[in-house]
């Protein structure tokens, strides 16, 4: 298992990604919920996701949510307003996929933070 480093993990306190979660209501009808995870929460969120019930808001903050798929408009204010990259998504399905999401996360912050130092 791929653990975060200690700078790693200080990092990933402090970073937040947005997650498009897709699941079923308790009436059986498709939902989905926008929500916002820190990066070090990211693996107790995944494994959390196995249990029933799950509640997102355990792990992180609910931007959206809905009924059935996110409609057009949902997808743009995303976008727009926290940079979720649709075309770019990924299943993160096991702690490694977890811990790599939340080292490439911190990696982009750390190379942010440096760049506008540099500037």
């Amino acid at each position: 298992m791929t653990e975060l480093n200690r700078s790693e993990k200080l990092l990933a306190e402090r970073t937040v990604c947005v997650l498009l979660v897709r699941g079923e209501s308790p009436e059986g009808g498709a939902v989905y919920a926008y929500v916002a995870v820190r990066a070090d929460r990211l693996n107790e969120f995944v494994e959390a996701q196995k249990q029933e019930p799950f509640y997102p808001d355990e792990y992180g903050v609910i931007i959206e949510s809905g009924v059935g798929e996110p409609s057009e408009e949902v997808r743009t204010r995303m976008e727009r307003d926290y940079g979720f990259n649709h075309q770019a998504m990924m299943d993160i399905q096991d702690r490694d996929s977890a811990n790599d999401v939340a080292r490439e996360l911190t990696k982009a912050v750390a190379s942010q933070k440096q760049s506008s130092f540099d500037a």
